[in-house]
């Protein structure tokens, strides 16, 4: 299912009421058959088409098309990236304010070790996440 059919079904419209206000609002001439194809993927409006969609659910066109979770899953790979950053960050902090202690170096050394696993955690959590999105959207 569309992203298209999606808004409409929860617009409460049913196809025909769609189509018919869609095309009173914004001029158009969309038949039933042409409002099918594209709820069901079969066929894709012209930009012009694309954008009054948008405007008439108000959503963006990344979200219209799915495009927003891939925009999603940047910005979740971002933020991840500077979670560990941070940590890398505040342990480097403290190895500067600790000094030469030896039970420090093995504190430092396992935090080290723990920052590297949790980034190996956090990439297989984020490509998991990637793949049951994947397998959702093509159920």
């Amino acid at each position: 299912m569309t992203r298209f059919r999606d808004l409409r079904i929860k617009s409460g419209l049913t196809q025909t009421e769609f189509r018919h206000l869609y095309n009173e609002k914004y001029a158009r001439s969309y038949t039933a058959a042409a409002i099918s194809q594209i709820e069901h993927g079969r066929r894709m409006p012209e930009l012009g088409a694309l954008l009054d969609f948008a405007d008439f659910y108000g959503v963006s066109l990344d979200y219209l098309l799915e495009r927003d979770r891939d925009l999603r899953e940047s910005c979740m790979s971002s933020k991840l990236k500077d979670f560990v950053e941070q940590l890398s960050a505040r342990n480097e902090d403290r190895q500067d304010d600790s000094g030469e202690a030896a039970n420090e170096d093995e504190a430092s050394q396992e935090s080290k070790e723990n920052i590297e696993i949790l980034r190996g955690l956090l990439q297989q959590s984020v490509l998991l996440a990637q793949r049951v999105e994947k397998e959702a959207k093509h159920s």
